[in-house]
């Protein structure tokens, strides 16, 4: 059987890899290789270095719909599966549109009573490229526990808003950004100095990227809100995680925001003496956390209590 497994984006030697797997003949393409083996698949996928395996239905041949169509019918028959998606590589710019092929695979399964899912059973891995002025594809699927390998703890989140007070460093607000998007969080922006803050910001944007701002949801805002809970974190609080974990817990239904300091100054004195509750964090008072370290801790503490 011919494979395509995917690589991991670190530090990897091949040679190693090959003798994990057992496998002589390869080709080895942009983070991913071709192998001809004698998978076993289950044992295979747990290997670091390998973050999705697919099986090839058909290597490189003209592009051809109708074609294309009859190997996707015949492999998911093969498989006695009801479900799948279509992922879709393009090596090279061609006149095919991601669109036009699912308006070819997609009525053709239906009619054949396969539903499409954005949670499928199977995966069609599709790559298109181009040679001597004709367009080629390579067919191949995976299983969903082949295709997603990672089972991503689902983390609820959204009684949470995020403040940071006055951030002065690009770094730190960099940070926030990066926390803010991997747990979906809304991001508020406690300051007067609306100027300064959008120069911070535009340099964090430039450290932290890959982020779509678009969907970010981030604000500023001039004074923090009477409709949540306010909660703050400072070493000059005389609560501790104790006291944290038994406020989620009393809590746990009702809006509130999460509120930090600078990495100067931390709060300022205007803002603990509106908060609703504050807590101090770890053990240590002389050198307390960074804001964003303390985000996620806290954070790290709440999933533990609450979701895992």
């Amino acid at each position: 059987m011919k494979y395509l497994v995917f690589l991991n984006r670190f530090d990897l030697n091949l040679n190693k890899l090959k003798t994990k797997l057992n496998f002589n003949k390869y080709i080895e393409e942009k983070n991913q290789v071709l192998i001809e083996s004698d998978l076993d698949l289950q044992e295979a996928i747990k290997l670091q270095e390998i973050s999705k395996i697919a099986t090839i239905v058909r290597d490189y041949k003209n592009f051809d719909f109708k074609t294309l169509q009859k190997e996707c019918l015949e492999t998911i028959k093969k498989l006695k599966l009801k479900s799948y998606k279509i992922e879709i590589k393009f090596h090279d710019k061609i006149p095919i549109s991601s669109s036009s092929i699912y308006k070819h695979i997609n009525p053709y399964l239906k009619y054949e009573n396969y539903e499409f899912s954005e949670d499928p059973d199977l995966y069609f891995y599709l790559e298109i490229k181009k040679e001597d002025n004709n367009n080629f594809y390579r067919l191949s699927y995976s299983l969903k526990k082949y295709w997603n390998k990672v089972n991503l703890v689902k983390v609820n989140l959204n009684n949470f808003y995020i403040v940071l007070e006055n951030p002065e460093l690009p770094e730190e607000l960099s940070d926030f950004l990066r926390l803010c998007f991997i747990f979906k969080l809304p991001l508020r922006i406690l300051t007067n100095d609306v100027k300064n803050f959008e120069k911070v910001l535009k340099k964090a944007k430039t450290i932290t990227k890959g982020i779509n701002y678009t969907d970010f949801d981030l604000k500023i805002i001039p004074f923090l809100s009477k409709d949540f809970i306010k909660v703050g974190f400072t070493k000059h609080a005389s609560m501790n995680e104790k006291d944290l974990k038994n406020f989620f817990k009393e809590n746990k239904d009702y809006k509130m925001c999460l509120i930090f300091g600078n990495d100067k100054f931390g709060l300022t004195q205007e803002v603990r003496d509106d908060l609703d509750y504050s807590f101090r964090l770890t053990p240590e008072l002389k050198k307390p956390l960074k804001a964003s370290h303390a985000l996620s801790y806290v954070l790290g503490f709440y999933i533990n209590e609450n979701l895992l």
